[in-house]
C-alpha cells in the first residue's frame, strides 16, 4: 500500500503519542529528513556503493508533486527521526538509513508476517530472556546496532564503525560479540512494536487533499 505524506505524518505522531509542540517538532524533523535525502549525493549513500535513498522508492518528484510512500518508508522516517533524537547527526542518519534499506525493509517485511499477540506476549519474552540479554519488546525483536571502534573518527563509515540489522536477540549478540573491543562505544535500537504500532496506524489514516 502507498499513503500520502499527511497520513505518514498523522500515524508517527500517533504512534509517538505527540501532542502540541511535540507535533510541530516532528513535523519540522519529519521536514527536514526528507529534503536531506532528496539533496544529498546518491553517491554518498555508502562506501559499498548502494545508489538509493532512504525514504523514497525512486527519484524523488519536485515540488508541488504529490509523494506517495510505502509502510517501509513510513517506518524508515519513524526511526530516522529515532536515530536524530539520541543525537546522531542529521546526514549521518540519513547514510546510515541508505545503507542499511534493503536489509531493514526486509527485516520490516518478515517482522509484519508475525501475529502481534503471540509477539507481544509479555511471558513468553520473559521465558525466551536469557541472562545478559537486551531488553525486547517482543519474541522476535529486529534491532539496528550502531558501534564506533576505539579510536575511529565521526567520519571512518555511516554512523560509526559498524552498522548491522541483527534480526533477534541471537543474532544481536554474534554481531555485538564479533565486534567488541575495550572502549567500543555501542547504541542499539529495537524496533518490532513500533513497525507493528505504525502499520496500524496507517492502515487507520485517511489521506487529506493538497492545498486543505
Amino acid at each position: 500500500m502507498q499513503f500520502k505524506r499527511n497520513q505518514v505524518e498523522g500515524a508517527i505522531f500517533q504512534t509517538l503519542g505527540a501532542r502540541n509542540v511535540r507535533v510541530k517538532e516532528l513535523k519540522f524533523r519529519l521536514k527536514r529528513l526528507l529534503v536531506t535525502d532528496r539533496r544529498l549525493s546518491r553517491n554518498a549513500s555508502n562506501e559499498r556503493g548502494d545508489r538509493h535513498y532512504a525514504f523514497y522508492s525512486g527519484k524523488p518528484p519536485g515540488s508541488g508533486v504529490e509523494v506517495m510512500f510505502s509502510g517501509y518508508e513510513a517506518f524508515a522516517l519513524l526511526a530516522a527521526v529515532m536515530l536524530l533524537e539520541h543525537g546522531i547527526p542529521q546526514t549521518r542518519v540519513i547514510r546510515v538509513m541508505r545503507q542499511i534499506r534493503r536489509q531493514l525493509e526486509a527485516a520490516h517485511a518478515r517482522n509484519l508476517k508475525n501475529d502481534p499477540r503471540p509477539l507481544f506476549d509479555q511471558e513468553a519474552i520473559l521465558r525466551q530472556a536469557r541472562p545478559g540479554d537486551f531488553a525486547v519488546t517482543s519474541t522476535e525483536p529486529v534491532f539496528l546496532l550502531l558501534a564506533r571502534l576505539p579510536d575511529s573518527k565521526g567520519d571512518t563509515g555511516p554512523g560509526g564503525s559498524v552498522v548491522a540489522v541483527c534480526e533477534g536477540s541471537a543474532e544481536l549478540r554474534a554481531v555485538y560479540k564479533k565486534h567488541s573491543v575495550p572502549g567500543m562505544v555501542a547504541t542499539f535500537f529495537e524496533f518490532s512494536r513500533l513497525i507493528h504500532a505504525l502499520a496500524a496506524n496507517l492502515l487507520q489514516s485517511r489521506p487529506v487533499k493538497r492545498g486543505r
